[in-house]
């Protein structure tokens, strides 16, 4: 009897340990699972997206969501016939193009709503929420600078044509200075006038004049430094309100000898272009779709070139590119090191970095996956359907590759290259691998219709 209890015990014993291993081996399993799995976000078609650190701002014709590790931080409704965004940092400014509201949004949500008398035919916005907008009524311009209170702080009224056509406007990011592009006819052609203002002596300080050039772009990388964007140069200016003896000083000067397929600002870096067709043929021009990045004077920090690569889209952070071929996305940082590849089996509308170098979403027309860069990850989650294209890895070729190409400067006129477009599709795989100056900023800069 006694034998036949031990016996009892030591199986319903070995019963108990035999389910508290299976429970905690499925809890293990479930963890892992769900470590492993980052959701999907739905949304709309036509919606755009854009991150900073880990928020998302979702937006569209009909409003805006910014998500917060997969909450919704705010969401609001509006109507927007053609929406037009810019932004900086964690600060994004939305309205319509031709329209009359501005809405200006951070991480936590709306700060403020500006409702112009006149027509908006332009605006951008700082990393501290200063919004500035171009405005036009019958007769003539007006500019205008709002805090990030939502208060108007800086006016200039009655700009007449032929004092010149106000194109492209940036605010520094100490709020203090204000630059404007202006575009005017000079006989048979076009001269650009950067000019300078002090936002808060209410007073212009300082300018540079540039014969024969479209200045289409400006925009302060920095508190000082104001890169500038022509058809003929890439430039940078040096201001400072205060009252010294150099104000304004042109410190840096790239003459073009490519068209350029993009250009892209990233914050706190400075810029990055990807070149094109060379406008002559010599041995010094750039190669096509070489990809430089610059620091905030111009200087060259990082480069990337492929032989047989055709970059049709950038899209730019702080972490660097991830520079878009076809269906290829491949991700550089800003000393054009490689980083990794994504290889999607249909189109797809964007890739972005995400937070962190070593993460990224993916934008289709229905949804958004934000994924960790690592190859089986990837696999379980972009190629749901096992319908995933390997890619093979070629990192002894790419070592020759990316073996930077000698530029040089030459004076020549540019055509800039027009607008690129972005593809709405679906996605799915990866691989891993540790006519004038009509230039398309993604980050985030102001554009003149």
């Amino acid at each position: 009897m006694k034998k036949l209890k031990l016996t009892i015990i030591l199986t319903l014993f070995i019963a108990i340990l035999v389910v508290m291993s299976i429970y905690f081996s499925q809890g293990k399993n479930n963890s892992t699972l769900e470590k492993k799995d980052f959701k999907s976000i739905e949304i709309s078609l036509g919606e755009q997206v854009y991150t900073y650190n880990s928020y998302l701002y979702i937006y569209g014709k009909a409003g805006i969501k910014i998500i917060k590790d997969e909450k919704t931080v705010t969401q609001e409704s509006f109507s927007l016939e053609n929406p037009y965004v810019v932004t900086s940092y964690n600060k994004l400014a939305i309205g319509d193009k031709n329209g009359k509201v501005i809405r200006v949004y951070s991480n936590e949500g709306r700060i403020y709503t500006v409702n112009a008398t006149n027509n908006i035919l332009g605006f951008t916005v700082n990393k501290n929420g200063f919004l500035v907008i171009i405005l036009k009524n019958d007769t003539n311009y007006e500019i205008e600078v709002y805090n990030n209170s939502g208060d108007k702080v800086y006016s200039i009224k009655g700009i007449s044509y032929n004092e010149g056509v106000p194109v492209g406007i940036s605010i520094s990011e100490d709020n203090k200075v204000l630059a404007v592009s202006y575009i005017k006819a000079t006989g048979a052609t076009l001269d650009s006038n950067i000019v300078f203002y002090s936002v808060e002596d209410d007073k212009t300080f300082g300018g540079v004049t540039k014969q024969n050039q479209i200045v289409g772009m400006v925009k302060f990388v920095g508190n000082s430094n104001l890169a500038c964007i022509s058809d003929n140069e890439i430039f940078i200016i040096k201001c400072n309100a205060t009252q010294t003896a150099e104000q304004v000083k042109e410190i840096y000067t790239k003459s073009l000898n490519n068209t350029l397929k993009d250009i892209a600002f990233l914050d706190g870096v400075g810029y990055v272009v990807c070149y094109g067709q060379p406008v002559i043929k010599n041995e010094d021009v750039i190669e096509e779709n070489t990809v430089i990045f610059y620091n905030q004077s111009g200087g060259e920090i990082g480069k990337y070139y492929k032989k047989e690569q055709n970059i049709t889209n950038i899209s730019a952070s702080k972490f660097g590119a991830i520079l878009q071929e076809a269906r290829l996305f491949t991700a550089v940082d800003v000393s054009g090191k490689k980083l990794w590849e994504y290889q999607a089996t249909q189109d797809i509308k964007d890739v972005m970095f995400y937070d962190t170098d070593n993460k990224a979403i993916i934008v289709t027309n229905d949804e958004i996956k934000i994924v960790k860069i690592d190859k089986v990850l990837l696999d379980k989650q972009i190629d749901e359907n096992n319908t995933k294209t390997e890619k093979k890895l070629e990192d002894n070729k790419d070592n020759d590759d990316n073996k930077p190409q000698e530029t040089t400067k030459k004076d020549s006129e540019n055509k800039v290259k027009g607008e690129k477009t972005t593809k709405d599709n679906k996605v799915e795989t990866t691989t891993n691998n540790k006519d004038n100056t009509n230039i398309t900023n993604k980050e985030k800069e102001t554009k003149q219709e």
